[in-house]
């Protein structure tokens, strides 16, 4: 077999071995955990079942259809649509992006998506083995999406501490012809914040022009990511990387989940979008774990989480008094 040209094509592919025992060898967990921080992000290739990966596409094709339907059933064009009422799914849609987070019932409740063991060593190795979940959401693309601008999804590292990994599964082929990540890989993850907040260059926005960081990532070089169905993409949160537009008339869709450290929260997402206390009950052991913290009234996680909530809830009332946007104000810091 050739071998291509660009080295950031090489990708680590999961042998027949590999699926027989249900986990990675020696060599292909430690290449993974080294190319994950060196260059902020690994694929596995052919990391989930065929048949899995089939079922999951017919399955999210509905629900994305469903919160089509009811996104234009809303007299205003909202960003954010519900808490999931009915046993709709929660999301929320801009610029043609849509974030759905699926209930995790049949195949989106399957430890090859939540708990993936061939992602699992490379995950404990890099966050401890103690990492938990925050989210199992979708990152749906379609037509008339805006490139956005480059930008990391988790604030800058004080330290060489990586925080948190996310997980994208492609549910189909998220090729260069309908709206591939593009990232910038090679450390971005690891740079430090004084530099860029001096020279007033903020890379948290996405869907808003941001000039200053497009003038600086033109100087560096990028990669758009190619994914087959079933492939399975670690990256790191801080890695650099902007959504690119999708011209076909299919949307492109892939998951995405959260994984972070035991000892670091990030206010994104919430696990109870995609579950309550019945469907966690159901979940199989080794993805309760993951959630564990967030239905255990001793943990920090679960507080913050609450409050989190509350939050939400208030923001979301339309008719808040003046003290009471104050006082959130205050909360909120």
């Amino acid at each position: 077999m050739a071998m291509p040209d660009d080295p950031l094509d090489l990708n680590i592919i999961v042998s027949e071995q590999e699926r027989r025992t249900g986990t990675l060898s020696i060599e292909n967990t430690r290449l993974g955990v080294m190319l994950l921080h060196a260059r902020g992000y690994v694929v596995l290739k052919g990391a989930l079942p065929e048949s899995l990966v089939t079922e999951l596409r017919t399955r999210f094709k509905t629900i994305y259809e469903d919160n089509v339907q009811r996104l234009h059933g809303e007299r205003h064009r909202t960003r954010f649509i519900g808490e999931g009422e009915n046993g709709h799914s929660v999301f929320w849609e801009k610029n043609s992006r849509f974030r759905i987070f699926p209930k995790l019932r049949g195949p989106f409740a399957s430890p090859h998506v939540v708990r993936n063991s061939f992602a699992e060593s490379i995950l404990a190795e890099t966050l401890g083995a103690d990492y938990y979940c925050k989210f199992v959401s979708s990152d749906t693309c379609a037509k008339g999406a805006i490139q956005q601008a480059p930008h990391r999804d988790i604030d800058f590292y004080d330290e060489d501490t990586v925080r948190g990994c996310y997980v994208n599964i492609s549910l189909m082929h998220c090729g260069l012809h309908n709206g591939p990540t593009e990232v910038w890989p090679g450390g971005s993850h690891l740079w430090r914040s004084d530099k860029f907040l001096k020279f007033n260059l903020h890379p948290s926005a996405e869907d808003t022009a941001n000039p200053a960081v497009d003038v600086f990532v033109s100087h560096l070089p990028s990669k758009k990511l190619e994914l087959q169905p079933g492939d399975l993409l670690i990256r790191d949160p801080g890695m650099w990387h902007r959504g690119t537009p999708n011209p076909t008339d299919e949307p492109r869709t892939m998951m995405t989940i959260g994984y972070f450290r035991k000892d670091y929260y990030i206010e994104y997402g919430d696990p109870f979008f995609s579950m309550d206390e019945n469907i966690y009950k159901d979940l199989d052991p080794s993805v309760q774990e993951l959630f564990a913290p967030f239905f255990n009234k001793g943990d920090w996680r679960y507080w913050k989480l609450r409050k989190s909530q509350a939050i939400r809830r208030l923001r979301g009332r339309q008719h808040l008094s003046a003290p009471l946007r104050i006082w959130m104000r205050l909360l909120t810091g």
